[in-house]
């Protein structure tokens, strides 16, 4: 017997850009972001921490942050969850360039800008097809 799909009085989801859902992965990523960068600061103020590994900290801190809003703003969305994370995590990248240009008052574009850049929207668009990808699938009755 064929397969019917349960319609339900819920919509399944779009397929286009939320605004909104872009909105709630970056304000998603920031409540994990800004309370990782604070008490790395505090561990960093009071142990003696090896230098080499700030970068990785950082990183680390940044992609799981990214990976967030990528999963977050996707929700609702039946395909190019790439697509959303990807806009999410280069949307939060551009706003923490621009926070750190402001304090410590140095808007040069380097290497290590670009780098962060790039991990951060692939980031995000690993994180919107973990999302739609591991999403539980629509539910079908059968005709006995």
């Amino acid at each position: 017997m064929p397969a019917i799909k349960s319609t339900g009085t819920k919509q399944e989801g779009y397929d286009g850009l939320n605004p909104l859902m872009l909105l709630k992965g970056l304000l998603a990523s920031y409540i994990m972001t800004i309370p990782a960068f604070m008490l790395f600061a505090l561990i960093l103020a009071n142990v003696d921490f090896p230098q080499r590994l700030v970068t990785p900290v950082v990183v680390i801190i940044t992609v799981v942050s990214v990976l967030t809003a990528g999963a977050v703003s996707t929700r609702g969305v039946r395909s190019r969850g790439w697509l959303n994370g990807s806009i999410v995590g280069l949307i939060y990248m551009l706003i923490l360039y621009l926070f750190s240009s402001i304090a410590y008052s140095n808007f040069a574009v380097d290497r290590s800008v670009l780098t962060m850049t790039v991990i951060g929207v692939l980031s995000g668009a690993i994180g919107g097809i973990m999302s739609i990808n591991t999403r539980k699938g629509p539910s079908y009755k059968y005709n006995s």
